[in-house]
């Protein structure tokens, strides 16, 4: 009798179970699947692109690597977990896939939620009434049975630990009373590796520098084309943006959104290396200027005129910019920030829309200039839109192609 009550209990188990894993299919599992072999499938594509242009510019390395990447996506053999001894610009490739299958993976995970935990509430309604009909070996099966994974046993293993994953790492955004957005960013090598350095997605928009500029009774030429609250400041020089930051590091103190040692400030070069995605390739301790183009490569790949929505540069609709034929982002001037994909780490606009002060000189033995990275709205030249591109500028020097993207280091200030 009491195995007879035990296997009943267990296929009445199986039963909610059944019911709980369609409505995952339904709602999650099959949708997710299209989309993954969705992503692949444009993948392959853009890689087969780029073999080809690696074909054609006789970069034999470079277009191995691409072939392998293909190979591996058709077999499909899952992604490894580092990119170790790869080509650069497949580094690139991946990166960005990654960045695109995490999202899908946040979807799916949105979606499965509410399934797993209607599945344990029916369990639970299931445990307490044979609890309450003093069943409780029965009542004990099912309490083990829900210990032992709900989300496993819908999604499968390797889902379900990624839920999981998700539940834990910081993959949302830390928002501060601005409204900006901040995405932690991996430093290899340098003074700031170990700490935690948290990007701004986006760089420091109008609105968000209108509030400094007001509440510090300060002047700010405006540009001679038109923004709107959500364009990236411009005609902000290296001690407006310096200034800024120190506000802002007040103010979220104040406020209780940072804590007392922690801070807002410009990025270092090396720093907006790891973010831009040459952490490895660059010597930290070399002078920006030293490493300025000398890695080849765009956040986008090797080749030029940009792929289609890689960023805001003078393309076809930068009349009287020095364009470029064969691309057009929409855009005259500044564009919106977000308004273009975002790298591995969620960051947007890390080549064009305005070029972005960091902390250094360009130059230490000769501290004239400050360091501008990344491309802007008003260039397409190879050597402007290279990510290791280091534009120079004095700290008072204004420009409405210039602008800053603030970081936050967390535990460090005073």
């Amino acid at each position: 009798m009491f195995l007879a009550a035990i296997r009943c209990v267990r296929a009445d188990v199986t039963a909610i179970e059944d019911q709980f894993r369609a409505a995952y299919e339904l709602y999650a599992g099959t949708k997710h699947a299209a989309e993954v072999a969705d992503l692949d499938s444009k993948y392959v594509v853009a890689l087969e692109r780029a073999m080809g242009a690696a074909t054609q510019g006789q970069r034999l390395d470079e277009a191995l690597a691409l072939r392998d990447e293909i190979q591996r996506v058709q077999d499909k053999v899952p992604l490894p977990d580092k990119d170790d001894d790869i080509d650069p610009v497949l580094v690139k490739f991946r990166g960005t896939y990654r960045a695109q299958s995490a999202k899908l993976s946040e979807s799916r995970q949105k979606a499965a939620t509410p399934i797993i935990e209607q599945f344990d509430a029916a369990l639970a309604a299931y445990q307490e009434e044979l609890t309450k009909a003093g069943k409780l070996d029965e009542a004990y099966v099912v309490r083990d049975y829900r210990a032992a994974g709900l989300a496993e046993k819908l999604m499968g293993k390797a889902a379900a630990v990624s839920l999981t994953a998700a539940s834990t790492a910081p993959e949302k955004p830390f928002e501060n009373s601005l409204g900006m957005r901040f995405f932690p960013v991996p430093i290899t090598g340098g003074p700031s590796e170990g700490k935690t350095i948290r990007f701004s997605a986006w760089e420091t928009r109008v609105k968000d520098y209108a509030a400094f500029v007001k509440d510090e009774k300060l002047e700010w030429p405006e540009p001679v084309f038109a923004q709107g609250v959500d364009h990236p400041a411009v005609n902000v020089c290296w001690e407006d943006a310096t200034a800024f930051c120190a506000w802002l590091t007040k103010l979220e103190r104040r406020k209780r959104k940072i804590g007392p040692k922690d801070v807002y400030r410009l990025p270092t070069d090396h720093e907006w290396s790891c973010a831009v995605g040459l952490g490895k390739d660059e010597d930290p301790a070399a002078a920006p200027a030293a490493k300025d183009g000398k890695v080849a490569g765009y956040p986008w790949g090797a080749d030029l005129p940009p792929p289609k929505g890689a960023g805001n540069f003078a393309g076809e609709e930068a009349r009287g910019q020095g364009q470029s034929q064969g691309y057009n982002d929409g855009f005259e001037r500044t564009a919106p920030v977000g308004s273009f994909a975002p790298n591995a780490f969620s960051l947007h606009d890390l080549d064009g829309n305005v070029a972005e002060w960091c902390q250094e000189w360009r130059d230490p033995s000769n501290p004239v200039e400050r360091v501008l990275r990344g491309g802007s709205w008003n260039v397409m030249r190879d050597t402007y839109l290279r990510s290791s591109y280091r534009r120079g500028g004095t700290p008072e020097r204004r420009n409405d192609f210039c602008g800053f993207r603030v970081v936050l280091e967390l535990g460090s200030g005073g």
